[in-house]
């Protein structure tokens, strides 16, 4: 095991305040800002494993026909197996989700001024909470513009992801209006370390969304989101529970625990996984951590191809860079692939460019 000190050695600007822990269904998110967008550099997950914080319970309102099946099925499964299902999960979505602010006939027209100039960075309070926002050089309001949503991992700040991600730099802060939401207590729903209530988060991205077009023209047919860890969870819930909201998703080093693919509206959306095959936090199978079952990148795969209407089982490998392969379904109605980074740990990687290449895929395809 490295030592801090060396840990700092091989990251170029970084600061100590950066090696954020990530725990129970978060790693360490721990690429950071570097001049070279491929290389490769990382966090130290046993640095998050020595901090991890005890989860905390998820909401004692949760979905009471949830937790009689939820019974029922743990019931089944042989005590040294751990659970499968956790109790409370995020609720089923509703038939009939809240609609799109209604723009006039016309040109879209601002409900406000802009409060970030083109390329620039800003912070916007929506209710309660808040997120950063990235607005492209090129921003025109005459022309709708896609919007990514980038989700911080779990113990780690909304500036730090925005810096290590690159989304800024990459060909999405090119092209895109990137935002990125406040976590409260650094966590996301679906996950044992929620501070949220089930559903919360969703609203707020939902309200989030619809704050920004006040301010821009988007492109709401264009909407993603991606993440890291606890984040890229959180991306696995932006296409499950709002598929009526986003075109497509990119999860990096996901913690998918059961709530984050449970209750799936039926909608097509397009879904990427990164994930090394040495995940230490998040092993790329599944797993069980805190008595709870993490899904693995194949079971979350497997699910993305019956949604997506793939044809199941049958699928193309390419090599990607010298040490990862894209693993696509075939036949799909939106893409479903599997990035699998071989010999990596829990990272948000640069080589290959995780933000240019989700943006590839990902900016070829709208609701």
């Amino acid at each position: 095991m490295k030592s801090p000190r060396s840990w700092r050695r091989r990251i170029v600007g970084a600061t100590a305040s950066m090696l954020m822990a990530v725990g129970v269904l978060a790693a360490p998110a721990q690429a950071q800002s570097i001049p070279n967008v491929d290389q490769l550099t990382a966090g130290s997950s046993n640095a998050a494993n020595a901090v991890e914080r005890a989860a905390n319970g998820a909401a004692n309102n949760a979905n009471r026909a949830w937790n009689d099946m939820a019974r029922q099925v743990n019931g089944a499964i042989p005590k040294e197996a751990g659970s499968s299902v956790p109790y409370n999960p995020i609720p089923a979505p509703a038939q009939n989700p809240a609609p799109a602010p209604r723009q006039a006939a016309g040109p879209w027209r601002p409900a406000a001024g802009q409060p970030v100039a083109p390329g620039h960075n800003g912070e916007i309070r929506v209710g309660n909470r808040s997120y950063l926002i990235w607005v492209p050089r090129g921003y025109n309001a005459s022309r709708p513009t896609p919007v990514m949503v980038g989700y911080s991992a779990y113990q780690d700040s909304t500036e730090n992801f925005r810096n290590y991600s690159r989304l800024r730099e990459s060909n999405v802060g090119r092209d895109a209006i990137i935002v990125y939401p406040r976590a409260i207590g650094t966590s996301w729903e679906g996950s044992a370390t929620s501070a949220t209530r089930p559903g919360e988060d969703i609203r707020f991205v939902r309200a989030m969304i619809n704050d920004v077009q006040r301010y821009y023209n988007i492109d709401r047919r264009r909407i993603y989101a991606t993440g890291m860890s606890t984040g890229g969870g959180m991306a696995a819930v932006s296409a499950c529970h709002m598929a009526d909201l986003f075109a497509g998703v990119a999860g990096v080093s996901g913690a998918y625990y059961w709530p984050v693919n449970s209750n799936c509206q039926n909608i097509p959306v397009a879904f990427l996984a990164y994930h090394g095959t040495n995940d230490t936090l998040t092993n790329y199978h599944g797993g069980v951590r805190r008595g709870t079952r993490y899904l693995g990148v194949p079971d979350l795969f497997s699910s993305y191809e019956r949604r997506n209407g793939c044809n199941i089982g049958r699928i193309s490998k390419t090599p990607l860079s010298n040490n990862a392969t894209r693993i696509s379904a075939t036949g799909c109605k939106k893409p479903v692939q599997a990035i699998k980074v071989h010999g990596s740990n829990h990272f948000w990687w640069y080589n290959p460019s995780t933000a240019n290449d989700m943006w590839a895929v990902l900016s070829r395809v709208s609701k």
